[in-house]
């Protein structure tokens, strides 16, 4: 489907052959035929030369094959991590076309309102922002269990269905489908299982829990969040 990602392209490439898939994010003719398009994907944006782009538009899914050489001089966009090549002779297979997105996927989405934003949230999470974002709650969560499981701590899942427990806030409840009248509760923490995880002889005890509370919203309360919840 493709050789490379098209944020990971540098001088180093020069004169391979590539093909690359992802979203058209912007389009500029430059004269009757050719046309420079900015390739998006999960790892960043390239710059590709079309000959008759007429029909692609934005958030277009394509395929792009072409060489990759210099950028021109004093064409070179310092800003962009792929800003000192661009993929030359390029054929392009349109994979998907789209309808024109309700608002514009870059640095201008921040001025949306929310709600636009959320009803689109497939759109909203192609933005290099929000993918920094993901991935960047990866890389922590990636970190807190290497540095539990360091100190000898056992990450265990903890039952998401439980009996309602006194807490500092309402339950979310769940029909019991088998017993009509009977509710689960939705965790609002773990915390009488940790204890049991404690006198079941589990020394140190860990996990990134869901937790949920029904509430109302402010900064510091949400609905539902994670949490480190820990117990040794």
């Amino acid at each position: 489907m493709r050789s490379h990602s098209c944020g990971e392209l540098s001088l180093d490439q020069v004169g391979q052959t590539v093909t690359l898939c992802g979203w058209v994010a912007r389009r500029r003719e430059h004269g009757e035929h050719l046309a420079f398009i900015d390739l998006r994907d999960h790892t960043g944006l390239v710059q590709c030369v079309v000959d008759g782009a007429a029909e692609l538009r934005s958030e277009f899914v394509v395929r792009v094959t072409g060489v990759l050489r210099p950028r021109p001089e004093g064409t070179v966009n310092d800003q962009l991590s792929t800003g000192q090549v661009e993929v030359g002779e390029c054929t392009v297979e349109v994979l998907s076309a789209a309808e024109p997105p309700p608002f514009p996927l870059d640095e201008r989405a921040a001025d949306v309102d929310e709600t636009v934003r959320l009803r689109y949230r497939y759109l909203d999470l192609r933005r290099e922002d929000m993918q920094k974002n993901l991935r960047t709650r990866a890389k922590i969560n990636s970190a807190i269990r290497s540095a539990m499981d360091a100190q000898d701590f056992v990450e265990i899942e903890t039952p998401m269905l439980i009996a309602s427990t006194p807490e500092g806030a309402r339950d979310f409840v769940v029909p019991a489908r088998t017993k009509p009248g009977n509710f689960y509760a939705l965790p609002q923490s773990p915390q009488l299982f940790k204890q049991l995880c404690m006198v079941g002889g589990v020394d140190r005890y860990f996990q990134i829990a869901r937790c949920f509370r029904d509430e109302d919203l402010r900064a510091d309360r949400q609905f539902e969040f994670s949490q480190l919840d820990a117990e040794m």
